[in-house]
């Protein structure tokens, strides 16, 4: 059976059974090797390099968190344990000697592949960010080597980091390709729209037309002349590169242009997180203060409605009162109603006007959403 991807499992049990199950299991989507040993388990990881450990807890001799820790000072390659132990000092103990998960048996096939896919997930995006990250870093080191060329880099990462607009970033990656004496037109897309500028100021309706044309020629491209750099939102022209596309000159040239807008490309991302971090500042200030002037309003409303009730209550007094010369009651009769209607009313408005437990709770909440308003807007200031 061929797996359909190209990671690696090491299965690490002594138990043949144990170890037989686990194989079958992962084989269906990894490649699997296994070892029944803490020693054999090494060597096969030297030699085979795998991308994940599934590793047996209890083993004869060395067992697996010794084998684990050895394994941690080798690699960084997830390491999930298996154990049957179910004790939280055992599953410290696993942690602690480098591994990064963990599972009880006996085990679920579903639980085990999902946790297993779910870990070389991780691992390989982190290994490609790395990758990514020296390739990055090897391209920048070798545009600084060159010394009157490093100065417009570091000056340019320094604008780009502090670009609050995206206007304010092709300004800045233009000062950078004026500095290497390139004539450009720079765009850089944002949302539904682009900033476009030119070395001369504002683009030609010619040079747009080029600059629409040159983003769909691929990363790089060069006819005499010109030489277009094409990133994902960021697009350069260059209409002074040197004609010889095999001189040393002209790779110098691609190689800055490219940093630059590579550099650009990332610059654009930390400007689109400061918009929206912007935008939910201004949504959260909206419904803080909409929240506040609807408690108020409810607060109002509640004060209002107890000043009415008074009212009601005195007018039924009075309304009933007034009625008894056609009700025909004594005056016993009447003192009595009275009295019992006025009772009444007033353990009704004494229940309404004995409100703090809704009428502090209240004000805690309209004042902590002042604050809250307060502090977004200094977030938003800052």
């Amino acid at each position: 059976m061929h797996p359909i991807c190209e990671d690696r499992i090491l299965v690490v049990d002594d138990d043949n059974i144990s170890r037989a199950l686990h194989r079958r299991i992962l084989a269906k989507k990894f490649d699997v090797v296994t070892a029944s040993s803490g020693p054999e388990a090494l060597n096969l990881f030297d030699a085979m390099k795998p991308h994940l450990v599934l590793m047996d807890a209890e083993m004869p001799g060395m067992d697996g968190y010794e084998t684990s820790a050895e394994i941690r000072r080798r690699s960084n390659v997830p390491i999930i344990f298996v154990t049957g132990n179910t004790s939280i000092e055992e599953h410290l103990k696993a942690y602690d000697s480098g591994g990064t998960g963990l599972l009880t048996k006996p085990i679920n096939a579903g639980i085990l592949s999902k946790k297993v896919a779910i870990a070389l997930e991780r691992y390989n995006s982190a290994q490609r960010n790395e990758r990514e990250k020296t390739e990055f870093q090897n391209m920048a080191m070798s545009f600084l080597s060159s010394t009157g060329q490093s100065g417009v880099l570091m000056s340019f990462m320094r604008s780009a980091i502090a670009s609050p607009t995206y206007e304010h970033l092709v300004r800045a990656l233009l000062d950078a390709t004026q500095s290497l004496n390139l004539d450009c037109v720079i765009r850089v897309d944002h949302d539904s729209e682009s900033t476009v500028l030119a070395y001369h100021g504002t683009p030609t309706p010619l040079e747009l037309s080029i600059l629409n044309n040159s983003s769909r020629m691929g990363r790089i491209f060069q006819f005499k002349n010109r030489l277009v750099v094409n990133y994902d939102r960021v697009t350069i022209v260059v209409s002074n590169s040197p004609e010889d596309y095999a001189s040393s000159e002209a790779g110098t040239v691609r190689d800055n242009v490219a940093i630059l807008a590579e550099t650009a490309q990332a610059m654009a991302v930390n400007i689109d997180i400061r918009y929206a971090a912007a935008l939910r500042a201004e949504n959260m200030q909206l419904a803080l203060s909409g929240a506040e002037q609807s408690l108020v309003k409810l607060r109002e409303s509640q004060l209002q409605t107890l000043a009415d009730v008074q009212i009601l209550q005195q007018e039924l007094i009075d309304g009933v009162e007034k009625s008894y010369s056609w009700l025909g009651t004594t005056q016993t009769q009447e003192h009595e109603i009275s009295q019992q209607m006025q009772s009444s009313v007033r353990k009704t408005l004494d229940r309404l006007q004995n409100n703090s437990s809704f009428e502090q709770p209240l004000e805690e909440v309209i004042t902590a959403l002042r604050a809250g308003y307060g502090q977004n807007n200094a977030l938003e200031l800052f």
